[in-house]
This record gives C-alpha cells, structure tokens and sequence, in this order.
C-alpha cells in the first residue's frame, strides 16, 4: 500500500476520479495559467514564512525532490529531536503521507511538543484548508509526533509592506486545532476509501459536473470531457447559472444541452441567450444601444488598464494582491470620428503605480467622457490611485466621474451565438468585427498572458532584447483592447464615421482599415481619405505593391513632412532617383532624392510598407554612396553616373528628365551651375520610412546620416503646405502601415506551420553548456514555457530532449510563448542547481 499524501486526499475529497487520475495517468493533467500563478504565489509565500517563522535562521528545511519520500521522511524523524524550526517536514503513518508547512518547537516540556503551522497564500481560511490541518495533523500524531497545536497561516490583506524586505504582519494565524484533533475518524475514513480508490483497475465512473471547478479547478477537465459526447449547445454557455432551482435541476438530471432545460427555470437573459444559440440568428437591439450612448457624443476617449498584483508584496507601500496599473492604452476620437492614441508602459521594475496616474491624468485632461469595459474595474483602480496620491486625486476623481461603462450596454443589448454565454471583450469583439481579433496578436492575447508577460519583462535575468519584444507585445495587446471598444462603440451608436488611428501603437495588433464608403455618404468623406482607404486595401491582396500606389501620394507632402526644424528648407529633386551599380551602367533607384536648401545636405529616402523587404544589401548601395559622397567632398559624380546609366539605356529622354528636375530643385539655370550646386553638396543623409514592427534589430542607431522613421514620425499637421487640410487623412491610413504586421498578412501560425523549425536536438547536460556558450543568441523549445518552466522540477528538466535554434536567422518560424532565451532558460536552471 502505497503513503497518499495530503494534497491525493484532497483531490479524492474533491473528486475520487481525480485522485484515480493523478496516481495512474498524471500526464494527462493540464492545469491553467490561473491555476499555475496560484502555485507560484504559494511557493513565494512559502519562501517568506520561513523567513517570519525562523528570523534567526536556526531552522532546517526538508527537500523532498532532492531527498526522496523515505530519506525525507527519517531526516525529519531525527532534526524533530533537535527542537528547532523545521520547514516541509514529512511524516508517513496510517497509510497517509504529510509534509508540514512549518513545525515550530513548543518549550514548555521535558517531552518535545510542535506547533504545526499550514500557511496559505489566502486572504482567508477555507474550508478546504481546514480539512488540510486535520490531515497533516492526524498523520503526524499518527507518526507518533506530539502536535500540541494546529494553525493556518494565511495573508493579511490589510498589511502595508515597509519595504526593506520586512515582512513580519503579512501572515497571520488561525487556531484550528480543536476541529482538527476532532476530526481524526473522518480523516482515517477518507484515507481507507481514497486507498480503495487508488487500487482500483480502472477510474471510477465520474461525470462532470460542478465539482470540477469546486474548490479550484481540476486539470484533468479536458481528459474527463473528450470521452463524453459533446453537447450541441452547452448548457455551460447559459450565463450566471446560480439560482438554486437551475443547479438543482443540473444536478439531478445531468443535462448537458440547454435545450433540455425548462424555460421556466432561465432567467430573461438565459433564455435571450438559448434562443440566439439555438436558432443562430444574432440579438441586437440596435435602436437602445443607440439611445443609450446619446448622452455621450463625440469627442471622447476609450481607455483600457493592465495591472500586477503580489501576494507577497515587491514594493513599499502596497498590499498583498493589490492590484497596481502598469499600462494603460487610450484611444480619443474626435468630433468627426477621427482616432488618435496613447499610452502608458512601465517595465523598470520600478513601481509604476505614480507614474501611470500622472500620465493618465495628462493624457485625459480634457473634460470628455471615458468609455471603458467594466467600470467597476477601471474605477476601483482610480479610487485607489487618488488614495494614495492626494496630489493627483482631483484630476483621477474626475476621470473616475467621467466613465462611461459598454459592457451593461452590451449585455442588455446584443448578443451573438459565437460569444458563448460570455460578454468579455475578447468573446464579443469577433462577432462584431470579424476583421480584428485577439488570436492575431503575438505573444499576448489575455489578461493573464499580459501578467506573465510583465513579470518576466521587469526580471533581472530578462535580456534588453527580450524586454524589448515583450514591450510590443504587450503595447499591441493593450491597444487592441481599446480599439476592440471604439469597434463596439460603432456598432452601438450605429455612426458612419470611420475612425484611423492618428498615433502609432507599436507591435502587431490587428488591421484598422475599413472598407470604402458607400457612394451615398462618399462625398462625406474627403477625396484623399478615400483614396488612401481604397489604395490600403491592397495591403491584403496579393502581389499588389503598395509601394508604388501610395509613394506619389506621400511624395506630393513629404518635403514639408521632413521639415522638422523652422530654419529647414526642404526642397524635392527627384522620385526614383537612379544610383549607379559598381562596375556596370545599372542602376538601382532610391524612392526619393531630397535637398536639405539650408544645409546643403542630400536626403536618400526609402519607403518600405511592410515589415518583409528591408534588404541589407540596398541599404549597402546606400551607404556606400553616402560615403563617395564625404570622400570627394562632392555630390557632382552623380551627373557622370547619370548620364553613362542613360548612354546604355533605351529611354535616355527619361534621364534628361531627371537632370532637369535636379537642376530645378537646385535653382541652376544650366549644366555648369548644376554641377557646381551639387559640388556644393558633401553629406547626405539615408532615412528609412517604414512600419514601425520592421526596423532591423542591428540598425545603425548611433550611425551619423541614418534615421529610421515610423509613420507616426511624421508631423500631424503641415501647416505651410497647400493642401495641408488633406495630410492628415493621408497621415491616418499611412499609420495602419505600422500594425499591419506578416503574420497578420499571411496568418503565420508557426505551430501549423508543418515544416521543421528547430536547428537540432539537445539532451539537457549538452543544452546547458550550449547556453552557456550562446546565452542571449540561442533559443530552446519549450511549449508554453512562461507557465510550464517554473513548476518544472530539476528531474524533469534533464529527462526531457530540447528543439534548439539559433534566436536570429534560424530555421523555420516560432512562435515566442513555445521558445525562450538560452541565457534566460540557464538562469533558470542554475537557481534549481544551487537549491
């Protein structure tokens, strides 16, 4: 017979098929990231109790992965003779198998007596946990330990952290000991029908139901689930299914599809929900969401926060699970439906918490109203902000006076059968725009990913390469979030204004193009807005090059666009400039070649519309042809360049051309001033502009005479230009160039992908010693790693074989949940190695 510890009789108390499971199939358990923080959260909480409860240091702590259950079990048996704190102590007696939070000596006899403490990472004791006392404290007695008393140790959540790493007062104790010492024949009856469980041939025959989710998740869910038919339409999918008489109902019959549920057990928003799902047809009452957003016109802003907490608090002045803001995402359309957007993001490690309110308060200064999703969430937030910030309050107070909620609009007002009894964002976002979704992101798509991600992006180990990643992704999440509310906010208020962004959201997000207006409201929409709409659209189809439709657009503003400072006088010389090619009469074109009147200085610039064909060996030509040009101290070779190229072409008019309009640019009224104008010109100047996403990671940032523009780069208004009242609709659609990304183009999934995407195959010792050797630059394949690395233990790191690749120019494509850095996995590691 085999010892079944606490936590197998818990999961037998839950379910006797999931202690059956754990014991005979426990690779098919899949636990969720929720479930995986609520384990990381109580091993940090673990790690301070020991702390609180042995401040001298004078305790031992047992190791079960390095020791094993047997050794562990008579290691404890001796260091209880030595009266001092001892943490995960293991005893085995009746068949059950206890490992004791902390075992804290009681000195008030000749005969050693313990304390047994269970510290929990709650804000309360539940009830559950309370079974855990009688457990550990009826095998330890059992064991022939002498428990004179048993507590539970949870958090307090009114403690503030004082920093200095002073945590004494975040935990404290609930005597249980009187229930637990009572209920020592229920606990050798759980542990008698469990150990009949745990023989048995084959799992006992459970059904789903409600104890899969009570007291916490079960990970063997989706095991249970793939035996059973599946239902048509889930009764899962009926929302707040929490009235007495409907669970009775489930409970009794096991009905699985909710057509078998009596209408006269649904509330009115269950039964609007079944009758959308059973018959496929959407619920919109469009004329009351409309009514309802009246009170609210245009301008307004659309605002989204992101937060962290910690049980065990990292900064001064906080509590435990405090939810603090460190990023936020804030969409403002205008009167004439217009977008424009900021943010907010804090990765120092800092605390971000005065940061984010002040920005915030700047970033909503004027006196509009606030469209959020969940209200309570976003206001509780700003309350607590203006608590803790008296300086800041009246302005977040006032924020807070502002919101306007779209989530009780959406649950009174529309419904579609591909939410799933759910409103969140994430579920009502596709059905209303089918051309925006959270599955396009990388890296972050929920609330929960956005924490993991914040997490690694703010650890000491994180690379700035990696932080920088984490840094879009989690920017492109966050903006998606508020653009998923000005999608619903269309829909509701059923406006025709289309809105672009105005401002860039860096990373991959989702395509912001709308489709062309209808002809009866095209004279609403300005001449250059429309056309800009029509000529994006390209940027979804096929072998159409955007590049060529757009440039003479962006070439009719760019010399006023590239202005940027009063006393620059820019001037264009010529579109598709020809370079010459070393050793032949060739030529490569440059998309503009510019003047800089003020400076005499020549500008290169390159358009790129999407992040796939910036070439290294262009960008070569460039830069060797910006240094002739300081070499000679002159530019004049360009016109012997020119006119060899037009000498070995067939349309030499064609150069002509261009000498002419190079000596208009240049004001020279003939060969010999052109040729002394541009003998005037000894720099120039290579600028890239291009998407944002597609800036190479080795770009000469510090290089003198090299820029790199995004399109949010360029001004938002040319005042001095005569058609500037045009720009900004041009300025608009060039900025969905930004977050129109390849995957998003090309539906790059790289799991789906089916061809190799790994280097090669490394055994665990060989890994560590290539990741010690590569660090930063070598890339290791572990699914989902942020969730699944830190429950790993040492044993099953080297039992494993690892995909490895090189992190730039390997093979194939990744997707950066299913990789991580080679230096971060090995810092990893070697804190496992020295435990």
């Amino acid at each position: 017979m085999r010892a079944l510890s606490k936590s197998k009789l818990i999961a037998f108390r839950q379910c006797p098929k999931r202690l059956w499971l754990e014991i005979h199939q426990p690779g098919v358990r899949q636990d969720s990231a929720a479930t995986q923080a609520v384990f990381q959260t109580g091993h940090a909480v673990g790690a301070v109790a020991q702390r609180i409860y042995d401040p001298a240091g004078d305790g031992a702590t047992i190791d079960l992965q390095a020791e094993g259950v047997a050794a562990a079990v008579e290691k404890t048996r001796k260091l209880l003779q030595a009266r001092k704190p001892l943490f995960e102590a293991g005893m085995s007696a009746a068949g059950g198998l206890a490992f004791a939070d902390v075992m804290l000596p009681v000195m008030d006899g000749a005969t050693p007596a313990w304390k047994m403490v269970e510290v929990k990472s709650s804000t309360s004791v539940k009830t559950y946990q309370e079974d855990d006392a009688a457990i550990q404290s009826y095998i330890a007695r059992a064991a022939g330990v002498e428990v004179r008393s048993v507590c539970i140790a949870h958090i307090n959540a009114a403690w503030i952290y004082p920093g200095e790493g002073d945590y004494q007062g975040l935990l404290v104790e609930k005597d249980v000991s009187e229930s637990a010492f009572a209920r020592s024949g229920e606990v050798a009856a759980w542990i008698g029908s469990a150990q009949r469980v745990a023989t048995q041939a084959v799992p006992p025959n459970v059904q789903v139901g409600t104890q899969c989710e009570t007291p916490f998740p079960c990970g063997f869910q989706e095991h249970c689930r793939k035996n059973q038919p599946p239902a048509e339409f889930p009764v899962a999918w009926l929302p707040r299914t929490s009235s007495k008489a409907l669970k009775d109902f489930l409970g009794q019959t096991g009905a699985q599809d909710m057509r078998d549920v009596p209408k006269a057990l649904l509330t009115p928003l269950q039964r609007r929900v079944r009758d959308a799902t059973v018959s496929g047809r959407p619920y919109f009452d469009a004329e009351g969401a409309r009514q309802d957003l009246l009170p609210y016109p245009l301008p307004a802003y659309f605002l989204d926060f992101e937060t962290i907490q910690f049980g065990v608090p990292r900064w001064a002045g906080t509590r435990p699970f405090q939810m603090l803001p460190f990023q936020f995402s804030l969409h403002q359309m205008d009167a004439q439906g217009q977008l424009s957007h900021k943010s907010f993001l804090d990765i120092s490690g800092d605390e971000p918490s005065e940061a984010f309110a002040a920005q915030l308060v700047r970033a909503c200064a004027l006196p509009l109203p606030v469209f959020v999703y969940h209200a309570g969430f976003e206001g509780s937030r700003l309350k607590e902000l203006a608590q803790r910030f008296p300086a800041l309050a009246p302005e977040l107070e006032a924020i807070c006076g502002r919101l306007v909620d779209l989530l009780p609009i959406a649950q009174a007002r529309y419904y579609d059968p591909r939410q799933h009894g759910s409103w969140s964002i994430k579920k009502v976002l596709p059905a209303i725009a089918p051309h925006l979704g959270y599955d396009a992101l990388t890296g972050v798509q929920d609330g929960g990913m956005a924490m993991a991600a914040y997490l690694e992006a703010i650890a000491p180990a994180t690379s700035p390469q990696r932080k920088a990643l984490i840094r879009d992704e989690l920017l492109a999440y966050c903006a998606l979030d508020t653009l998923a509310m000005v999608e619903i906010w269309k829909k509701f208020s059923q406006s025709d204004s289309i809105p672009q962004p105005t401002d860039s959201t860096q990373g991959e997000k989702a395509m912001l193009i709308q489709p062309a207006a209808h002809s009866e409201s095209a004279k609403e929409v300005p001449f250059f807005a429309a056309l800009m709409q029509h000529l994006m659209q390209g940027t979804m189809i096929p072998k159409v090059q955007v590049e060529r439709s757009i440039g003479p657009i962006i070439g009719f503003f760019l010399a006023d666009a590239l202005a940027s400072k009063p006393d620059d006088d820019i001037v264009m010389l010529c579109p598709e400039f020809p370079i010459q090619k070393a050793g032949n009469n060739q030529s490569t074109n440059i998309d503009w070649l510019m003047l800089n009147l003020a400076t005499r200085e020549l500008l290169l610039v390159e358009l790129k519309t999407t992040d796939t064909t910036f070439r290294p060996e262009q960008a070569a030509i460039y830069r060797e042809l910006q240094n002739k040009i300081v070499r000679e101290g002159s530019a004049a070779f360009l016109l012997d360049d020119l006119d060899a190229i037009g000498a070995a072409s067939q349309e030499r008019g064609k150069y002509q051309n261009v000498r002419n309009l190079l000596a208009q640019g240049f004001g020279a009224s003939d060969a010999n001033g052109l040729r002394e104008a541009l003998g005037h010109c000894s720099r120039a100047k290579v600028i890239y502009l291009a998407p944002q996403v597609s800036k190479p990671v080795d770009w000469p940032t510090g290089e003198d005479g090299w820029t790199w523009m995004s399109f949010a780069d360029l001004p938002e208004s040319l005042d001095a230009h005569d058609y500037a009242d045009q720009w900004p609709a041009v300025r608009s659609s060039l900025l969905s160039l930004d977050l129109l990304t390849r995957r998003l183009r090309n539906g790059d999934v790289p799991s789906a992908s089916g061809a190799r995407n790994y280097r090669e195959v490394l055994d665990f010792d060989t890994l560590l010693q290539r990741c010690r050797m590569e660090g930063a630059s070598w890339v290791v394949g572990l699914k989902n790693w942020r969730s699944a690395l830190p429950t790993m233990t040492l044993e099953q790191l080297r039992a494993k074989a690892y995909k490895c690749d090189l992190a730039e120019g390997g093979v194939g494509k990744k997707l950066g949940s299913n990789w991580i850095a080679g230096g971060q996995f090995l810092a990893h590691v070697e804190k496992l190695l020295d435990r």
